[in-house]
């Protein structure tokens, strides 16, 4: 029983002269004629596809797959009517996939016994059907739907371009009632053509030219109609009763009803020959990737017809399901169709109900249709096929050549020769390997490094006194920041060598070459051996290597290659850290790590300054390891001058994490722009190990101000001249940044 609430409020809705919604029964009555339009023509594509996936042997059991392809209809109409993402899509068996199908059916036809033959037929194209069922579900409930966006178009191209050439090949072996070869074509050509192949072209040819011509909803239908009345008609006038046209292949043999072989059934799977359905896994595999690409370009198509949001994921889960129902009953495997889809919509469909009445339709047909559906003549179902073979063909190898050039477009062309040569596995391999191909080229040509820099043009996060600033501006030419980025492998590192080898041949050399990996997505085990020859080449020229910013993904090839040997380069969580440490080692083997207050002050006062008599106007304060000196938002009513000890300024971020703004060392000036300004603190600055302060308070400052204007004077000079130094930090920062 249909649940009235799909049949209340439109799914998409239609322009109106009035704002007033249209009575329950109207929605019904449109539901209702779009269905009926609708179904005309997937019923006729379903038998077409049965056709086409049952012949020679198979084609005594053509009711079967008839009843297959109704019940596959069914299915997916109901459920996607039921719980798809788009109200008025139209869902069952899509032409994408009919030619795989087919395929396998011949590759099992053509070394099956006669005793396996159906048994084989059904369970393969079950498994397939199960297989994408599974593949979507998975999909839809990870999430996984939005990546399929990132598939290389020349693939999704070659795909559905092969695609289109098999289901125009399709198409001449229904009209013929044979399997489709070059001869034929040879013979056509010749003026010896098989009138059931004529008419068949001829009839698909005009279908697709009056269909890109004209948009209206009845027009497939109507070609559909007129088709069967003329080629009935000739026949007539050829003086053929039925039996004559059914014996010479113009007309299917009659049947009563359409039901499908149950996979699930013991008799038959104990007549399966399960090393023919392991043969077909290439097809199966390359099914479900055609498959997936069908639908996400369908979503993606109906998305710009609508002007609307598809969610792909529940597309996937609920086609999904589907399908796996679907198959597990018998049926075929299938999707969205665009043009039915858009047909559904211009027919009037009002709500979901329309989506529903079809699956009703598919059921109804395939009960009781069969001797309808047996008056369908065979050219007719060819011709659907070749008109539909067109049309993706003209989509994707001629209307594509205006979007895409060069070895993409090659990559289309030659996967869909391919398949008219070799067949449809080969050719997917040829267009995945072409595009690997294509990749590695066009990586090849990004550069791996980021930008080249300096210590001395490197912000860094301390802060130090006037004459260890100097001392490191001086030696930052003895460090040299690589930062690299993108996807390293062979090609890409053998760039990144030339870059580093031209360090060897400069007199002045750096001793140290930082190599930071924050900008990495990844790392192939010949990248990584080619690194570990690069730095070892490094150390042999007085270079001495290091790592930063490497992530555990990045650390197992990295360790593979022999990169990360226990002698090997040095490792730092940042280029901050490894910056950290070379000033350490520079002011070290300096000799000014250590300074008093008074020495970091003087050369920033003006000269002659008493010093000592500035800071008695200060109050001493001292604070343990991790003790905060200010939060942020607190009121700034004083500033501090750093005695001993380090002080790290910080922020919380939104989620919590701690961001390390700046590390203050013996000399800096904290807190000034919050009083000088009077506003609340910034950031925050807590102790980093055992800490000692001056503090000088605000009524302190002013009346320092009053009292000793020279001593206000030379203070104010010092916060100028720091304030002058992260003001140049910053525009190093800056120029770093635009590099």
């Amino acid at each position: 029983m249909l649940d009235q609430r799909m049949c209340n409020k439109p799914a998409i809705p239609h322009k109106t002269s009035g704002d007033k919604p249209a009575p329950l029964w109207i929605g019904l009555w449109r539901d209702c004629i779009a269905a009926l339009v609708v179904g005309l023509s997937a019923i006729s594509s379903y038998l077409s596809a049965a056709t086409l996936i049952f012949q020679g042997p198979l084609a005594v059991h053509l009711p079967a797959a008839i009843g297959a392809a109704l019940l596959g209809g069914a299915v997916l109409s109901l459920i996607g009517a039921w719980r798809g993402a788009l109200p008025l899509a139209s869902a069952g068996p899509v032409p994408t996939t009919v030619p795989l199908m087919a395929a396998m059916a011949a590759g099992v036809a053509s070394r099956a016994s006669a005793q396996s033959l159906l048994p084989t037929a059904v369970t393969t194209i079950s498994i397939a059907g199960l297989g994408v069922g599974t593949a979507w579900w998975v999909m839809g409930r990870r999430g996984w739907g939005d990546l399929t966006r990132y598939i290389p178009y020349p693939v999704v191209g070659g795909f559905l371009a092969a695609t289109g050439w098999m289901m125009l090949t399709g198409g001449l072996s229904v009209a013929m009632g044979q399997a489709f070869t070059w001869a034929q074509v040879v013979g056509a050509l010749s003026g010896a053509a098989d009138a059931r192949l004529a008419v068949g072209v001829v009839l698909g040819v005009l279908i697709w030219q009056v269909t890109l011509h004209s948009r209206h909803p009845l027009t497939l239908p109507i070609l559909l109609v007129l088709g069967i009345v003329g080629i009935q008609g000739g026949l007539a006038a050829a003086g053929w009763d039925a039996n004559i046209a059914r014996a010479t292949g113009w007309m299917l043999a009659p049947f009563s009803h359409a039901l499908p072989v149950s996979p699930l059934s013991s008799d038959l799977w104990r007549q399966v020959d399960w090393g023919l359905v392991a043969q077909q896994s290439g097809l199966i595999a390359s099914t479900i990737a055609v498959a997936t690409l069908s639908l996400l370009l369908t979503d993606t198509s109906l998305e710009a017809a609508w002007d609307i949001r598809v969610d792909i994921n529940r597309d996937l889960r609920a086609l999904g399901q589907g399908n796996l129902l679907a198959a597990a009953a018998g049926g075929l495997m299938g999707g969205q169709s665009i043009s039915r889809s858009l047909l559904n919509r211009a027919a009037g469909a009002h709500s979901r109900c329309s989506g529903a009445m079809l699956g009703l339709l598919c059921l109804l047909a395939m009960a009781w249709g069969g001797p309808a559906l047996a008056l369908v003549p065979r050219p007719l179902l060819g011709a659907l096929l070749v008109y539909q073979g067109l049309g993706v063909m003209k989509t994707w190898l001629v209307d594509s050549r205006r979007r895409i050039e060069g070895i993409d477009y090659l990559t289309i062309v030659a996967m869909v020769l391919i398949t008219a040569l070799v067949g449809f596995v080969p050719a997917v391999s040829v267009g995945v390997l072409a595009c690997c191909v294509a990749f590695a080229v066009s990586s090849s040509r990004l550069s791996p490094v980021r930008r080249f820099i300096k210590r001395s043009a490197w912000p860094a996060k301390v802060e130090r006194n006037a004459s260890q600033t100097e001392l490191l501006q001086r030696e930052g030419a003895g460090m040299t920041i690589v930062e690299l980025q993108g996807v390293l492998f062979f090609g890409s590192t053998t760039r990144l060598s030339t870059h580093i080898e031209s360090l060897f041949e400069i007199e002045d050399r750096p001793r140290l070459l930082l190599l930071d990996f924050r900008h990495v997505r990844g790392i192939d085990i010949s990248a990584a051996q080619a690194l570990a020859r690069l730095l070892a080449a490094a150390s042999r020229q007085g270079m001495s290597p290091a790592l930063s910013g490497l992530s555990l993904a990045l650390r197992r090839p990295l360790a593979a290659g022999g990169v990360l040997r226990a002698a090997g380069p040095l490792v730092h969580a940042s280029i901050d850290d490894a910056v950290a440490a070379w000033d350490l080692d520079v002011l070290s083997r300096h000799g000014c790590l250590a300074a008093t207050l008074e020495a970091a002050l003087s050369p920033l006062l003006p000269h002659g300054t008493p010093i000592a008599r500035l800071l008695s106007h200060f109050e001493p304060r001292r604070l343990d390891g991790g003790e905060q000196l200010f939060a942020r938002g607190d009121r700034s009513d004083a500033l501090y001058l750093l005695r001993s000890g380090r002080i790290v300024i910080y922020s919380v971020g939104e989620d919590g994490t701690e961001i390390l703004l700046r590390t203050m060392h013996e000399g800096s000036v904290i807190g000034e722009m919050g009083l000088l300004r009077q506003i609340p603190r910034s950031a925050a600055a807590r102790a980093d190990g055992p800490v000692e302060l001056l503090l000088l308070s605000r009524e302190r400052l002013d009346r320092l101000t009053r009292e000793a204007p020279e001593l206000a004077a030379a203070l104010f000079r010092l916060l100028v001249m720091q304030m002058a130094d992260r003001v140049e930090q910053l525009s190093l920062q800056a120029n770093a940044l635009a590099r």
